[in-house]
């Protein structure tokens, strides 16, 4: 219901007293006061339970635990014994259930014996084993003129074929065709006398099961179907979520909120090293790219997996397109339909969310197959706060925000510290009430609002669970339903990972030019999320929908006055005429890394060239702004340069939230209900804070009200909007004012943006430190002399395949030095040509006395010439490993650098190579 005016004496002395002293009443009606003291169920953790027991007083046993815990209910199946197939087994659910409901537990329905969702506990391929998961093995090698000699993959050879190469590329007009050469499991060729380069393709068409998700998952390994066809999802739902119905009932909805679907994917990444890529594939794919696209696929195939030239863009983007489209709609769209059929939202999360390289191999588009579930999630596997994936959170929550869902939920739990795989001697970690509060706290401000627990809570009482299940459901209530009050937009990036993207024999660790995107699309959500700016992600679709109107992009109930573009320079044409437009009147458009330069259907394009020059304006050798007459336009952070983000936004946007104090550990999420906004901040560190909150000015335009997540209680603020408070460690709070207006935007000028006062730090000569299989060199290229920087060259050459191996250039302090949380780390690296390398630059603070904190430069070894990285301090991780006593960098000591790679698999003999001058402070001016 909603309260009358909280000016009114009356109501203002029930804010100073706690509002849970009303408890009894509260409870007893719908007020916002009673059910943040007691948080419904839906809003408290859900435990995942996979087995009830048969025996009701078992059954009930297992309750009455979650009722002393406070859990809101539970996510559960029928017994994975006799799966789907068992009746007492079902007659046992069917009272778990009942039971549950009659205690008022909230409950979610989960789709699958283990994981991934959509083979039914194997019965969809035992009845139809027609519909396993295929694809296509790519071989390759590169030879100057020596005869080639390549294993076959298994299955019908597609593809087998040598192709000349002109810079890089291949040529597809000088194509020559190799079949007849396959014999016996191999290709044999020797290339012609008149030179190479040449690339020798062999390509075959099987099924996907070895090295896969199906064969490297902690579930049941098994054989899985394949998602681009639309019968195994069918099957799939008949075998499964229809027997639920015959067995329970054609309304779910009155007994589960959603179903969970866990981890389908396309099984075309590899989590061990194998001899072949892979790519996805389906009997009737050609056709359906013929049919979709307009052209045959078979030609384009070699453009799939080589550099080829022009005719490479193209082929790979719309393959891609066709793949997310047929994902997205054969099986997400499948399921959601069913469920809204029968009053069930679907739920459920994906594969490794955290790699926007790996989307493209696993599903075409992630973010598409988000936006068809109802209750979208995500995977959080750690529970250490500084590990925790928030920016998943964030990017799955604007999937759910662009298609009016309210329920966003992260599975969650501890998994990370407790399981240690045969070998691995690390001790298991149990993780304390305070981590899991800060790991919570993280996925709420990301925007999750439901959370599923596999928890084990080890060590901890009943009472301490209670208290993490009663302070999230508090959150949760608050914040579900509401909306995120966002200025900024940030584009996933992921039609520019498609024209890029090539498929590898690991991971996606061949495909350095797409994997530089995880870098980019993180970082920029890792500095927005530091300097705490409310912001959402959006795909293309959103920015082509979206109504400019002075400056302002519109999109249902969000208002974006600055778009984020981290690497994004290919989009369909629609958007970028919108954000031209939008760039016309007024809005700011900031571009990381790359400038807008193809459509969907020309690479390049010279129609968004044209918008890029006219938005950005000439590309310079430094961060820019360009800016048209109505105090809107462009500004461009080239390679390098892209960490300055926050800087560059905090000159056309003023805070929405101010922090009195020491602001480093400070994190917040803005967010709007009907009739109110709602901050809810949060203490992201294992200290205590103080400080002091100051909203907006038009804040204080009605009440203003605190309300503790902790005891459940609301105090008045006033009259000033600001609240002079402590949070306890990774503790938090909620404000809750009258709607707020936007922060007056400043009007953008043309010019270099401002400045980096670079200073020396002046360490001693560098060493070279480096794995037990490289046989590593440092080589002096030249001395410091006439105000120019001493450069030193790293060689490394590995002496094993297959192992994890690095090479760091350590240059260490006589004394430590002070570098202030503003600062920036800044690292001079020049990459030599020619080297395919796809590990990250990485970049190390070592505190003296203390543990070792890591940043990556966001640039790929690969990525050939010399490159400026900007290293904000803030963005440094203690390493996993690393023993630090609070775990927290302290900058002023500072007692060495490191500038290398690590966590590389490569080839024996393979050598990585790069030059390196001094490390340098960045100061903002």
């Amino acid at each position: 219901m909603t309260r009358s005016p909280l000016l009114a004496l009356s109501a203002l002395l029930a804010l100073l007293a706690p509002f849970a002293e009303a408890a009894e009443d509260d409870a007893a009606r719908p007020s916002l006061e009673g059910r943040f003291a007691r948080p419904p169920a839906d809003a408290r953790m859900l435990k995942i339970i996979h087995s009830w027991p048969d025996p009701p007083a078992k059954q009930d046993e297992v309750m009455r635990s979650l009722e002393a815990q406070g859990f809101g209910g539970m996510v559960s199946n029928v017994s994975f014994e006799g799966y789907l197939e068992s009746p007492p087994r079902w007659e046992a659910f069917a009272r778990a259930v009942d039971e549950a409901r009659r205690r008022g537990f909230a409950q979610w329905l989960y789709d699958e014996r283990g994981y991934p969702s959509g083979n039914a506990g194997g019965i969809v391929l035992r009845d139809h084993p027609e519909w396993e998961a295929r694809g296509l093995l790519v071989a390759q090698g590169v030879t100057a003129g020596k005869p080639v000699s390549l294993a076959s993959p298994q299955g019908r050879v597609v593809l087998a074929a040598a192709f000349p190469m002109r810079d890089g590329a291949i040529d597809m007009a000088g194509k020559i065709d190799l079949a007849a050469r396959v014999q016996s499991g191999r290709l044999e060729w020797e290339p012609p006398a008149t030179g190479g380069p040449w690339r020798v393709l062999l390509i075959t068409e099987d099924r996907l099961y070895e090295g896969t998700h199906a064969d490297s998952n902690l579930s049941d390994k098994r054989p899985y179907i394949n998602l681009l066809v639309p019968e195994a999802t069918r099957y799939f739902l008949d075998v499964t979520h229809r027997r639920y119905a015959d067995r329970l009932g054609k309304d779910l909805g009155g007994l589960f909120i959603a179903s969970f679907t866990d981890e389908p994917s396309l099984m075309s990444v590899f989590m061990r090293p194998m001899p072949y890529a892979a790519l996805p594939w389906s009997p009737r794919l050609a056709a359906e790219f013929r049919a979709r696209r307009g052209y045959p696929l078979e030609p384009a195939l070699s453009a799939l997996v080589a550099e080829a030239g022009p005719v490479g863009p193209k082929a790979r983007h719309d393959f891609w397109l066709t793949i997310a489209e047929l994902v997205s709609e054969n099986y997400f769209g499948a399921i959601r339909d069913w469920c809204r059929g029968h009053g069930l939202l679907s739920g459920g999360h994906l594969l490794m969310e955290e790699s926007l390289a790996a989307h493209v191999p696993l599903y075409g588009d992630l973010f598409r197959c988000v936006r068809m579930l109802d209750a979208p999630g995500m995977d959080c596997l750690t529970s250490l706060p500084p590990e925790v994936p928030w920016y998943v959170a964030r990017m799955v929550a604007g999937a759910g925000e662009l298609e009016g869902n309210t329920v966003v939920m992260s599975e969650t739990s501890d998994h990370a510290q407790r399981h240690r795989p045969p070998g691995d001697r690390r001790p298991i970690r149990d993780v304390t009430e305070a981590e899991i509060r800060g790991t919570l706290n993280r996925l709420l401000v990301g925007g999750v609002n439901c959370i599923t627990s596999y928890y084990s809570f080890h060590g901890l009482p009943d009472d301490a669970v209670r208290r993490l299940n009663e302070g999230f459901g508090r959150c949760a209530t608050m914040l579900r339903g509401t909306h995120p009050v966002a200025d900024v937009a940030v584009v996933y990036p992921i039609e520019s990972a498609w024209v890029r993207f090539t498929p590898s024999r690991l991971w996606t660790g061949d495909c350095p030019a797409a994997g530089a995107f995880d870098a980019l699309f993180r970082d920029a959500m890792e500095g927005l999320f530091g300097a705490r700016r409310e912001f959402l992600v959006v795909d293309s679709r959103a920015l082509a929908e979206a109504k400019p109107v002075d400056g302002t992009l519109f999109h249902k109930d969000q208002a974006w006055r600055v778009i984020v573009l981290p690497g994004a320079d290919t989009m369909p044409i629609a958007a970028w005429e919108n954000l031209a437009q939008f760039a016309r009147e007024g809005g700011v458009v900031i571009a990381l890394g790359k400038l807008p330069a193809n459509s969907e259907a020309e690479f390049p394009s010279p129609r968004v060239r044209e918008i890029a020059r006219e938005v950005f304006g000439p590309a310079g050798p430094g961060p820019t702004a360009t800016a048209n007459e109505r105090g809107g336009g462009g500004i461009y952070l080239p390679p390098g340069s892209e960490s300055l983000l926050p800087i560059a936004l905090r000159g056309v946007l003023g805070p929405d939230l101010e922090v009195g104090g020491n602001p480093g550990p400070v994190r917040m999420t803005h967010r709007r209900g009907e009739d109110h906004d709602l901050y809810f901040v949060i203490n992201d560190s294992p200290r205590p804070w103080t400080g002091v909150l100051t909203l907006p000015a038009d804040a204080g335009a009605g009440p203003v009200t605190r309300w503790d997540p902790a005891d459940g209680r609301g105090y008045a603020i006033g009259p000033r909007p600001a609240a002079s408070l402590t949070l306890g460690p990774y503790g938090a709070t909620l404000l809750r004012s009258p709607p707020v207006r936007p922060v007056p935007r400043k009007p953008l000028v043309s010019g270099p943006l401002p400045g980096l006062a670079v200073s020396r730090l002046d360490p001693g000569p560098p060493t070279l430190g480096h794995g037990e299989f490289v046989r590593g060199e440092l080589r002096t290229l030249a001395g410091a002399k006439d105000g120019r920087p001493a450069r030193y060259e790293s060689v490394a050459r590995l002496t094993k395949a297959g192992v994890d191996v690095h090479a760091f250039v350590q240059f260490r302090f006589d004394r430590p030095r002070s570098l202030s949380p503003g600062d920036c780390v800044v690292v001079d690296v020049t990459v030599p040509p020619g080297q395919a390398t796809s590990t990250e630059l990485l970049v190390f603070l070592h505190e003296a006395g203390g543990g070792d904190f890591l940043a990556t430069a966001a640039r790929s070894l690969a990525e050939p010439g010399r490159i400026r990285s900007i290293i904000p301090v803030g963005r440094f991780r203690r390493f996993e490993g690393a023993k630090d006593a609070d775990g927290l960098l302290d900058p002023s000591r500072i007692g060495a650098i490191s500038v290398g790679w690590g966590g590389y698999k490569g080839v024996e003999g393979e050598v990585i190579r790069f030059e390196v001058e001094p490390p340098l402070r960045g100061e903002v001016r």
